[in-house]
């Protein structure tokens, strides 16, 4: 499991983990994006993180690696993704604040 354990050596990406996967089970692009159902040209993108994934996709993608699809679409946990929207949160909690008086 070589190619899983630089994901954990730094900040990782959605496409990082795909692709580790992918390369550590010798599947091709090829069949892997017939299995889940989208294109060799949209894969490559989402490996090489030039395309986001939504729900819908990284569900097809968890299933096929067998991972739950929180980890490919939240790849540095869920806190790190929210942490990045501190305005919206402080903006939340005075809202918040207000409504409670």
């Amino acid at each position: 499991m070589k190619n899983l354990d630089s994901l954990f050596n730094k900040k990782t990406t959605t496409g990082n983990i795909i692709k580790s996967f992918r390369i550590n089970f010798n599947i091709t692009q090829k069949e892997m994006s017939d299995a889940i159902g989208v294109s060799p040209t949209n894969l490559s993108a989402i490996e090489n993180n030039k395309r986001e994934i939504g729900v819908d996709i990284a569900t097809r993608i968890g299933a096929f690696l067998g991972i739950n699809p929180s980890i490919l679409l939240f790849p540095n946990g869920q806190e790190a993704a929210i942490s990045k929207y501190g305005g919206i949160l402080k903006k939340a909690a005075r809202i918040k604040a207000k409504k409670a008086v």
